[in-house]
């Protein structure tokens, strides 16, 4: 009688620890920022992100980085591509746009586009945080050449002001490639812009 009730309290203990464990999986909530980030970027593309200098502003705040904003000049500062532009290009400008942001889910909408036309859209997911004015927001949408996809991540970080975001910085890589190796550069791939005189600019109508 006594064994039983022991392996009654060892398999109480168990089910109240794996209830707890799903639960805590179940809800972002539960995990830190960096644990939310972690699995919103993957721990691959973060150190992608790092071996390439992006600046990491993730907190556990969310400020208003609401606003429309524009890179110019759009300068490259650091690539993992082979056979890439040298360091110091200046690409197409670039316009992004911040807005409906859901503080509690740590969520956006997110638009852009480039001078020449070119827009991200199909976008699929995007998380942000931040401390006081400093904020790092993360963009995922599919890519889309003819009949090849692939999936893609915007990482944008700086410090948001009434001007725009000062220390701007713009990182896109290639999330999954789903394959289309003869299309898109390998997973992990891309590259690290920074507006050249140091803010993205606010747009106002």
């Amino acid at each position: 009688m006594k064994i039983s009730k022991f392996l009654l309290l060892v398999f109480t203990c168990l089910v109240i620890f794996n209830c707890s464990e799903d639960d805590s999986e179940d809800n972002p909530q539960d995990l830190t920022v960096q644990q939310q980030v972690e699995n919103f970027v993957t721990p691959e593309l973060i150190q992608s992100l790092q071996n390439l200098g992006f600046t990491f502003r993730d907190g556990d705040e969310t400020p208003d980085i609401s606003g429309d904003f524009k890179f110019t000049p759009f300068e490259l500062k650091a690539t993992n591509v082979e056979n890439d532009s040298p360091l110091g290009t200046i690409f197409n400008d670039t316009n992004i746009s911040f807005s409906n942001l859901n503080s509690q889910a740590r969520e956006f909408n997110f638009a852009g586009s480039e001078a020449n036309g070119s827009t991200y859209s199909n976008i699929t997911d995007t998380f942000y945080s931040g401390s006081g004015n400093s904020f790092s927001a993360y963009v995922k949408f599919t890519n889309n050449i003819g009949d090849a996809m692939a999936e893609t991540l915007i990482a944008i970080s700086g410090n948001i002001s009434e001007n725009g975001i000062e220390d701007a910085e713009f990182a896109i890589l290639i999330l999954d490639n789903m394959g289309n190796t003869n299309v898109f550069i390998a997973n992990g791939k891309g590259r690290l812009f920074e507006d050249q005189d140091g803010t993205a600019e606010r747009q106002t109508e």
